[in-house]
């Protein structure tokens, strides 16, 4: 018992000691550059609507659908989600593509019709993220959520 109150006095005495320090700056440039590497053969395609923080869920027919638009350079991914966990989505500019619905305990696959429109009948559960590789070899994956 002695050991882990030493353990966690020291422990206290380093975070005290090193809560007023600065961060060393390569320390600071090594997280900026592990965080630009983290999609370095994918276009990031960054969350620009959601219909639920918006307040705009529909309930046509007694059933909701969120509706997610994520926006990249090159282009757009939509997405409209259903209370049956189907998801309807189409690629803008439409084109041929596959998409991969991520998800933490796995991942569904799916290609597009020529119009970039899919639908995936059952997602992951829990945090997802869409992952799409365009005909021209092209990549974008959107920013990770909880649909």
């Amino acid at each position: 018992m002695t050991d882990e109150r030493d353990l966690t006095a020291t422990a206290a005495s380093l975070i005290r000691a090193l809560a007023n320090e600065p961060m060393p700056e390569r320390v600071v440039e090594a997280a900026k550059a592990a965080y630009t590497w983290r999609t370095i053969d994918a276009e990031l395609a960054t969350l620009s609507f959601d219909s639920a923080m918006a307040g705009t869920v529909g309930t046509r027919s007694g059933r909701a659908t969120r509706e997610l638009t994520f926006e990249a350079d090159s282009g757009e991914v939509e997405v409209a989600v259903g209370t049956d966990g189907a998801v309807v989505g189409q690629i803008v500019p439409p084109q041929r593509a596959t998409v991969e619905v991520i998800g933490t305990d796995g991942s569904v696959t799916i290609d597009t019709d020529d119009e970039g429109r899919f639908l995936i009948d059952e997602l992951p559960q829990g945090p997802v993220c869409f992952e799409i590789v365009t005909a021209a070899g092209h990549r974008i994956r959107t920013d990770w959520i909880v649909l």
